[in-house]
């Protein structure tokens, strides 16, 4: 038997299909999904539905968390954030169900799989590290060899009579005596100096591991980018020049291994700088010309008379909106049309939350220009609900446009209209609440205009 291990495909159709081709020219017969399916990329659910049709089996990544509402997306950097956010909009509920229905650990004959780490699989640890390899050897006592994701770097690591050791990563025979940590690196979304779609092969009977890393067009990927409304600027393995500028970086202050650049020593090109006399002299230059321009602007305008100062006002921050898909304690989904109200049951008439809160997608009306949202709560409390809503619509070319409107509400102040974009198609309803509170939730109507 031969398995093929992919990782991190985050939602690039090109590269997950070109690494099906070569897995399935070199003979594999089953297909391991170590997670992060959905993120980053612009083909969310079209990555979804393919993993679906060819993986034996899968684990959750924490992107798939954040897209199926088991893990906030808060906790990601502002550019992840953001595309988890696009993947729970793109992904249907069946799809969102089955993610969350994925395990965090897999266990096959002579291997075990998990995302990130296997001390502490729920947190998504980065195992990068002798250390780390050592810990999640300590927690698989009877696996031989455990297979990871999350860093998007191939690596592997053996251990044997008690010492560990970084092997290069590249095709091992593996020794019965040893054990063994490996990452097969990312399908989907490249790091390091890496541009290649990169997977696991690994041959039961002979006990070969193969590093495989296919190259693949990018043209298509960057076209589904524009395509679905993602800014090509933001992926800098599309842009040699970025590539260039980020492997400087990468030597010359790398965060941590997985930024570090793979090849090298990466020598940065030394610039040549002025002497200090130089400097100087631009410094009094400098100070010359702010003192004349001064000058200028004094004698140039009449004295008036003084006038009160303004009173500085701090807005209100906006809430920190994100779209999460349906959680767990409560749900809207779409009803019947009757007459112009479009009505929204709530799946329980109880919630406790102190999160956000989303609605399935729902079809909107031909030729609606306006929507009205109108809510019917009981239980406020006293001095009111602090919270914020948003509509989120799909329009008809798998794009999508933020309702811009963030405003900081009560229930009591629970009605508001929203226009609705050109070609727009459906819709969602977010709620974000800023204070735990247990409401009784009557269902509240939307009203086509």
């Amino acid at each position: 038997m031969r398995v093929a291990f992919f990782s991190d495909i985050h939602a690039n159709l090109p590269a997950l299909e070109a690494a099906l081709d070569d897995a399935r020219a070199h003979g594999a017969t089953h297909l391991i999904n170590l997670g992060d399916v959905v993120g980053y990329g612009p083909e969310p659910a079209e990555c979804v539905a393919r993993v679906r049709t060819v993986a034996s089996a899968s684990v959750l990544g924490n992107h798939d968390a954040a897209a199926c509402g088991l893990l906030d997306p808060k906790r990601f950097n502002a550019f992840a954030r953001e595309t988890a956010e696009r993947a729970a909009l793109a992904l249907d509920g069946e799809a969102r169900e089955w993610l969350a229905s994925l395990p965090y650990v897999l266990e096959g004959d002579g291997f075990a799989c998990v995302h990130g780490s296997f001390e502490d699989p729920e947190s998504f640890h980065y195992l990068e590290t002798k250390e780390d390899a050592a810990l999640s050897l300590a927690a698989m006592p009877g696996q031989r060899l455990l297979v990871v994701g999350h860093t998007h770097l191939p690596c592997i690591y053996a251990e044997e009579g008690g010492v560990i050791r970084q092997l290069t990563p590249e095709d091992v025979l593996l020794r019965p005596s040893a054990r063994y940590v490996v990452n097969p690196g990312s399908i989907g979304f490249p790091r390091g100096d890496r541009l290649t779609a990169d997977y696991l092969l690994y041959d039961t009977v002979t006990g070969l591991l193969a590093f495989r890393a296919v190259t693949y067009d990018l043209a298509p990927y960057r076209l589904a980018l524009v395509r679905n409304g993602y800014n090509p600027l933001n992926y800098w393995f599309l842009s040699p020049s970025a590539r260039r500028r980020r492997a400087e970086q990468a030597f010359l202050n790398p965060s941590r291994a997985s930024d570090a650049p793979l090849k090298g020593p990466f020598r940065p090109r030394h610039r040549k700088v002025l002497p200090n006399t130089a400097w100087t002299l631009l410094a009094v230059l400098a100070l010359l010309l702010m003192v004349g321009v001064a000058f200028l602007i004094v004698y140039s305008h009449p004295a008036t008379s003084p006038v009160a100062p303004a009173v500085a006002r701090l807005a209100e921050p906006a809430p920190d909106m994100g779209l999460l898909p349906p959680l767990v304690d409560w749900t809207l989904s779409g009803g019947a049309i009757e007459g112009h109200n479009y009505v929204l049951t709530p799946a329980r008439p109880r919630v406790t939350t102190n999160g956000s809160l989303t609605s399935d997608l729902i079809e909107l009306p031909k030729g609606a220009k306006r929507l009205r949202l109108d809510f019917n709560v009981t239980g406020v409390p006293a001095d009111g609900l602090r919270y914020s809503a948003r509509v989120l619509f799909l329009r008809a070319n798998g794009t999508q446009r933020k309702d811009d409107l963030h405003e900081y509400k009560t229930f009591r102040e629970s009605a508001y209209t929203i226009t609705v974009p050109k070609d727009a198609t459906q819709f969602r309803v977010l709620f974000s609440f800023t204070t735990p509170v247990r409401l009784t939730l009557l269902p509240p109507s939307l009203t086509v205009l």
